[in-house]
């Protein structure tokens, strides 16, 4: 069927928009009891292989200590420090590779933080920053939320506000000042979207460079690859935008090789998106049978499977409502065609990589599993292991400008590990099921994360219709999440609202005020 009209939910949905807020909440206990249960103050993996990704190479018989959240020091294991009291991993047979990055995510639910960890994603890159996301980002310094270490982007900039989650710009004197703007507010970067023409784009990438923040996101139509990176000094790319025509979807006629001469850019092709936001069928039936789709709420999951094969009535409804929602289908179907030409273009000229999931609640997306998937398919579209393993580690700190920070198990560095039973120099799929995670210092042993995604998937599989509601339930749980917001830890607003209008309609005033005042802070940046 077609989703009611956004202006007039059923009861069902207002419902289901409250049950989500309870899941939240509830996710946010389950991530307290991770951290609570984890290991931190010296930390030693003791004879243990690590993994240089820089190298590509497995260096054995390594001891690794970790205190206050660095590296303390790696040696051999005969002659390194034991200091009394540390935790010891055993390391024997396994390997200690540096933790993952997925540089192109876009937060949006609790449960994100707790299942890219669990996948041995110990950093993320936001690519559409809010003031929430910020705050969160302070509770996630500060102890307060287990979560991986964040660099976010400004809002994204375009000529068009889609749903809230663009800042419109439409001279090139407002596209300055979003830029200062960002840059007061503490973005780690700006970020510029499809339609954008080519005196804001040019306005935007100044503003940008005086202010010493580096340029993201989509080429935008209409503006060449050679313009974005050498005029606009764009330091990575996202999509394969512009190296495939975002209009036509066909391999663009731009000469790659002028495109990228001498210039300092990454490319973010995000291929696990395009194949799944367009998966029908079998494909689909596949997809949803995966284990980690438990991770997803029941309520989405049957949405997934409705829009991936849906009944001819169904389907002569949305195309009476939506024909641009069919149209896309057909468009993805371009996009993926014409991947492996843009990719035979691409891969002689040895750009630099990284890897991105664009995860974002589209269809199937399941964060940080999809990050592992990733990585496959790149080796799979012909991108060098070594440069697949290193687009994860080495090269997001160098692209991000954290060189030495993160991104290896090197002394000095940020503790952010993944430990695995088998050498990922020779097969990427270890990655799937690794033995445990350090990020910042704080260890999280296989028992303690498959414990939570155990509980995960029970809040998950709660549907919404045995989700009961009166009046002191409603403001029990809008005190929680007022709770969660004195900790900076935010709920997405764009989910929140639906939940205040619910709640209104529902009868239970005093809730709705409580969780709008939220709505209200989480736009407040302090």
């Amino acid at each position: 069927m077609v989703a009611a009209d956004d202006d007039n939910p059923t009861p069902a949905e207002q419902r289901a928009a409250v049950h989500w807020v309870a899941q939240e909440v509830v996710t946010a206990r389950v991530l307290d009891a991770v951290a609570q249960r984890a290991v931190r103050g010296p930390v030693i993996y003791r004879d243990i292989s690590v993994v240089d990704a820089k190298q590509f190479r497995i260096v054995p018989h390594q001891s690794v200590l970790v205190a206050d959240g660095k590296i303390a020091c790696v040696g051999e294991a005969a002659s390194a420090p034991e200091p009394k009291g540390a935790f010891v991993v055993e390391g024997a047979g396994l390997y200690l590779s540096p933790g993952l990055v997925d540089v192109h995510v876009h937060i949006s639910n609790l449960s994100e933080h707790l299942l890219h960890l669990a996948c041995g994603n110990t950093t993320v890159r936001d690519m559409d920053g809010f003031p929430w996301i910020l705050r969160m980002r302070r509770a996630t310094q500060a102890g307060r939320l287990l979560a991986p270490t964040a660099y976010i982007s400004g809002k994204i900039i375009a000529e068009q506000d889609w749903g809230g989650y663009m800042i419109p710009v439409k001279t090139a004197a407002e596209a300055r000042q979003v830029v200062d703007q960002e840059v007061a507010a503490g973005y780690d970067f700006i970020k510029v979207h499809n339609r954008l023409r080519e005196s804001l784009f040019d306005a935007v990438a100044d503003e940008a460079r005086l202010k010493g923040k580096d340029l993201v996101g989509h080429v935008p139509h209409g503006i060449s690859i050679d313009h974005a990176v050498h005029a606009g000094h764009m330091r990575t790319l996202e999509h394969l935008k512009g190296f495939i025509d975002d209009g036509n979807k066909k391999v663009s006629s731009e000469d790659y090789s002028v495109a990228l001469k001498d210039a300092t850019v990454w490319l973010t092709p995000t291929f696990t998106s395009e194949i799944k936001v367009f998966t029908t069928g079998d494909a689909a039936r596949r997809q949803l049978a995966q284990p980690e789709m438990r991770y997803v709420s029941a309520t989405k999951r049957a949405n997934w499977e409705r829009d991936s094969n849906p009944d001819p009535d169904w389907r002569a409804r949305l195309k009476q409502a939506l024909p641009a929602f069919l149209a896309s289908k057909s468009i993805g179907e371009r996009a993926m065609a014409s991947l492996p030409e843009a990719m035979a273009r691409l891969l002689p000229l040895h750009p630099r990589w990284l890897a991105g999931t664009d995860s974002a609640g589209y269809n199937f997306q399941i964060p940080g599993y999809d990050l592992l998937e990733e990585l496959l398919v790149m080796e799979k579209m012909g991108i060098a292991r070594s440069d697949v393993l290193r687009s994860a580690t080495t090269e997001p700190a160098v692209a991000l400008r954290h060189e030495g920070e993160f991104g290896e198990v090197k002394t000095g560095q940020r503790a952010d590990f993944v430990v695995l039973a088998g050498d990922p120099t020779k097969d990427l799929s270890l990655y799937h099921a690794n033995r445990g995670v350090m990020v910042r210092g704080i260890w999280l042993n296989r028992e303690n994360l498959d414990a939570a995604l155990e509980e995960l998937a029970r809040i998950k599989a709660e549907a919404d219709e045995s989700f009961a509601l009166d009046a002191e339930k409603a403001d029990a749980l809008a005190a929680e999440v007022q709770k969660l917001a004195a900790r900076d830890i935010f709920l997405d607003p764009m989910e929140l609202k639906p939940a205040v209008e619910g709640l209104r309609q529902l009868g239970f005033s005093s809730a709705a005020e409580k969780l709008q005042a939220v709505v209200h802070e989480s736009a407040k940046l302090k």
